[in-house]
C-alpha cells in the first residue's frame, strides 16, 4: 500500500513470500521458477494489498495435484485469517476439504448462469444426491456437454428451498 514505509512494506513482502513459500528463491529470476512458483507468485502478488476478498479463477490450472494441494492449503491459512476467499476449479474433489463452502452456478434453460446452490459441502451433496463435486457438476451440466441436463431443476429447487 502507498501509506507504508519502505521498511513496512518490505516486512509485508517477507511476510508473504513466507505465506506462500518463497522465501528459498527471492533471490531468482522468475524465469528461473517453477510453474508453481510462478503461480504462486503471481497470487501473492495479488495478495500484497492485503485483500479483503481474494477472488481466483482456476489457481490451480497447470499444477499437479500435490502443487495444487499446496496451493489451496496456503489460501486455507490465508482464509483462517479472516479473509474472504472464493476460487473457481474444475477439480474441487481432490481439495474438497479444505472449503467451507460450495457455489454451484449453472446455465438455465435460456442459456442464463444461475445460482444451483449455496452452501456447505455435505449438504450439497444430499442436495443433490451426489457423493462428489464432480457428479454434482455433471448433474447440472447440459447433455450435449456431457453432462445429465438437470440444472433447471436443481435451480428450482434451490429457490424453494431459500424462499420456502
Amino acid at each position: 500500500p502507498k501509506d507504508f514505509t519502505g521498511a513496512e512494506r518490505k516486512a509485508r513482502v517477507e511476510d508473504v513470500m513466507k505465506i506462500f513459500g518463497l522465501t528459498p528463491v527471492e533471490n531468482h529470476m522468475v524465469a528461473k521458477l517453477s510453474g508453481g512458483q510462478r503461480k504462486r507468485l503471481s497470487i501473492a502478488m495479488e495478495f500484497i494489498s492485503n485483500p479483503s476478498l481474494f477472488i481466483l479463477d482456476e489457481p490451480d490450472s497447470g499444477l499437479d495435484g500435490v502443487m495444487a494441494r499446496e496451493l489451496f492449503e496456503q489460501l486455507r491459512l490465508i482464509a483462517d485469517q479472516g479473509k474472504i476467499i472464493i476460487v473457481i476449479t474444475h477439480t474441487p474433489d481432490r481439495v474438497i476439504d479444505l472449503f467451507d463452502d460450495v457455489i454451484v452456478l449453472a446455465k438455465d434453460a435460456k442459456r442464463t448462469g444461475r445460482l444451483a446452490y449455496f452452501g456447505p459441502i455435505d449438504e450439497a451433496r444430499a442436495f443433490f444426491g451426489k457423493e462428489s463435486m464432480e457428479e454434482i457438476v455433471k448433474s447440472v451440466n447440459r447433455q450435449e456437454e456431457g453432462g445429465e441436463g438437470r440444472a433447471d431443476e436443481f435451480i428450482l429447487k434451490y429457490a424453494e428451498v431459500q424462499h420456502g
